[in-house]
């Protein structure tokens, strides 16, 4: 860089590593002003690299992205951080992110990836369904992405859809080596909150109780389960196997919130207010 100032290829390479130190120091040091010059410093290199080559489009990639976080800021911060020349746009990131995802040969997956998880927070469910089926098409033993469109369309209310989708994650994974890394107690759970709200209550509570007792499950994930198949037992009239479940909540973890509901859940069936 000192020899040649304008070389793309380091300019992007030093944009790419700025932005990773950007994502350690935020997510794991918690030193969010630090990030955050970094993450302007990735941001800038990127730019001189796409002033430089327009057609270097896989520098859209942070670029996009800082376009978007910083758009989307409250417009408090939005004000303060414009007196500093610093601006943002949703749309303009949105519309980078598109750009690289459709021709960037490096993170053109990266980028239709954020663009999923960007789409998702806006609540934009349906074109985030279309991106991530492409990514599934191309990837078909991604785990992540197979979960992700049942996910999401879970949340777009798709209700028998989203079912069809979770069981056909475990269908897959039941295939010797289809996935090469699986979180199927994220299935199960996504699978039982599906099931759940069409009000098929006992196979809901049978999925929370399988997410419950899947190996290596997280304490959280494990309360919740066992508290939410405690509720579909009640609401489907199974007050022992409710009491059960409410019980393996409580010890799964007994200082919590959700251990005190499930206490709530004990001297009082669930009836769904």
């Amino acid at each position: 860089m000192s020899r040649n100032p304008n070389d793309i290829d380091a300019l992007y390479t030093r944009g790419w590593t700025k932005a990773l130190k950007c994502a350690y120091i935020a997510m794991v040091e918690r030193a969010y002003g630090a990030g955050f010059r970094l993450a302007v410093s990735a941001k800038n290199d990127c730019v001189r690299v796409l002033q430089l080559d327009p057609e270097y489009v896989d520098a859209k990639l942070i670029v996009g992205v800082y376009e978007y976080v910083v758009g989307a800021l409250p417009l408090p911060f939005k004000i303060l951080i414009g007196f500093v020349g610093m601006t943002g746009s949703k749309a303009r990131g949105l519309e980078m992110l598109t750009d690289d995802g459709n021709r960037g040969p490096m993170t053109g997956v990266e980028a239709r990836t954020t663009i999923t998880l960007f789409l998702r927070r806006e609540s934009r469910y349906k074109e985030a369904i279309e991106v991530v089926r492409e990514l599934k098409a191309e990837f078909p033993h991604d785990y992540l992405f197979a979960l992700e469109e049942a996910n999401l369309r879970k949340d777009d209310g798709e209700g028998m859809a989203a079912v069809d989708a979770y069981h056909e994650v475990l269908a897959n994974n039941a295939k010797p080596g289809y996935y090469a890394s699986a979180r199927l107690e994220l299935t199960e759970f996504g699978l039982g909150e599906a099931l759940r709200g069409q009000r098929h209550y006992d196979e809901s509570a049978q999925a929370y109780e399988q997410a419950a007792n899947t190996p290596n499950v997280s304490p959280e994930l494990k309360i919740r389960s066992f508290l939410a198949a405690g509720e579909c037992r009640d609401l489907n009239g199974e007050r022992q196997l409710a009491l059960n479940d409410y019980s393996a909540a409580i010890s799964a973890g007994p200082n919590t919130s959700r251990a005190d509901t499930a206490r709530k859940r004990v001297r009082s069936p669930y009836s769904g207010h």
